[in-house]
Formats: C-alpha cells, sequence, structure tokens
C-alpha cells in the first residue's frame, strides 16, 4: 500500500469515527437532525398542512418523539437495563433513519420504528450489549480531534453536524444504510453485511462509495 493510499485510509477510518459520534449526538436528541436540515422549516410553513409533503426527517423525528416514551419503557422491561434499552431505541432510530422507508404516514412509520426495535431486542437476549459510553465525556472536544483526524474544516461543532448530514442525506439510500450501520453502531464489515442481508465485499463497497461521496459533498458545500 503506498503511502497516499496509507493516509486515505486513516482518514476514511477518522471521518466513520467522526460521522459515528455525530449520529451519536442526533440519535441522544432526534430533534437535531432538523436543525440541519434548514429547508425543513420552510417547507413547512410553505406546505399549508399537507402532510404528504413533509419531509422524511420531520415524520421521522414526529414518529419517534410520540412513540419514545412508550417504546423506552417496554424494551427496558425486556432487557432489565434502562441505560441498555436507551441504546437500543437510539440504534432502531438511527437504522430507520438510515433505512429511509418510502413512508408519509406517522403511525406507519411509528410501527416501523417499533419493529426495528423488537427486532434489536431479540438481538440483545442473544449478544450481550457492548461498547457502553463511545463518547468521551467531553463530546465536543472528541468529535473536534475526529474531524481532525479526518481532515474537515469547520468553525464550530454545530456548524460540522449540519455539514455532515447534510452531505449523508444526499448519499444514495444503500450506500448511506452501509456506513450509518457501520459508523454509528460501530459494526464490523461482516455485521453490517448480516444486517443488510448483503455479502461483505458488497458492504464494504458501499462504505467505500459513501465515504467518498460524503467527501465530495463536504467539498462542494
Amino acid at each position: 500500500m503506498s503511502t497516499t493510499d496509507d493516509g486515505d485510509w486513516v482518514r476514511d477510518v477518522a471521518l466513520i469515527a467522526l460521522l459515528g459520534a455525530v449520529l451519536q449526538d442526533c440519535a441522544r436528541e432526534p430533534l437535531s437532525l432538523l436543525a440541519s436540515a434548514p429547508e425543513t422549516s420552510v417547507i413547512r410553513i410553505g406546505r399549508g398542512g399537507a402532510d404528504s409533503a413533509r419531509p422524511f426527517d420531520e415524520l421521522l423525528v414526529e414518529a419517534y418523539e410520540s412513540a419514545k416514551d412508550m417504546l423506552l419503557a417496554w424494551v427496558t422491561k425486556q432487557v432489565g437495563s434502562r441505560t441498555d434499552a436507551e441504546d437500543i431505541v437510539q440504534t432502531a432510530f438511527m437504522r430507520v433513519y438510515a433505512a429511509r422507508p418510502d413512508i408519509t404516514d406517522p403511525e406507519e412509520l411509528r410501527r416501523y420504528i417499533w419493529t426495528a426495535a423488537k427486532n434489536l431486542t431479540r438481538d440483545s437476549w442473544r449478544r450481550a450489549a457492548n461498547e457502553r459510553d463511545r463518547l468521551d465525556p467531553d463530546g465536543e472536544t472528541r468529535i473536534a480531534q475526529l474531524a481532525d483526524g479526518a481532515g474537515l474544516a469547520f468553525d464550530d461543532v454545530i456548524a460540522l453536524r449540519h455539514m455532515l448530514i447534510a452531505a449523508l442525506n444526499a448519499v444514495p439510500a444503500r450506500e448511506r444504510q452501509a456506513v450509518v450501520v457501520r459508523a454509528f453502531e460501530g459494526n464490523t464489515y461482516a455485521e453490517t453485511a448480516a444486517i443488510m442481508g448483503v455479502g461483505d465485499g458488497t458492504v464494504k463497497a458501499y462504505v467505500h462509495a459513501a465515504l467518498k461521496r460524503l467527501r465530495a459533498n463536504i467539498e462542494a458545500a
């Protein structure tokens, strides 16, 4: 591997870690997804109440916020740990965000989130939850360090999050799903492939293409 290839690999690893950290923030505070898409408020004002025109992120946040408390209580009862339940519910939210199903009804989207959470709960029965506290206590410092390692310039963490989420939303669906499952959950390529139902090589190609598009989208911003 050449020195240039080594440098690209290091920056890609840092970009995956950075994306995971930013998505962790979004999972904890889903409304930050809307804050990262300022056009949402413009569309909401201009649509005159027509739900069919609502952006997916807005629908997802509404569905998640309305279901979160009941879902968290149910998962906590199943796994016996409030902390692990929070991880499962947040992961369910991010998986639905990554998959972006063709759903325009909030109630149907709520059912989709519940299904994702139930599947993850069943997984947790077969595999002990791990990788607690993936972010340092000082999350902003951690994100700044990761951004520096990824070679990305930014004014502040909020601007960086906005830039990354906007760039991610422009990535094709399957590539976006692969890089979100890989980055947010810290899965290996094999684990990501199993979740998506594709081969390891396909996942590697998806993630590589997603990172390439992310950098191109960021540079074009």
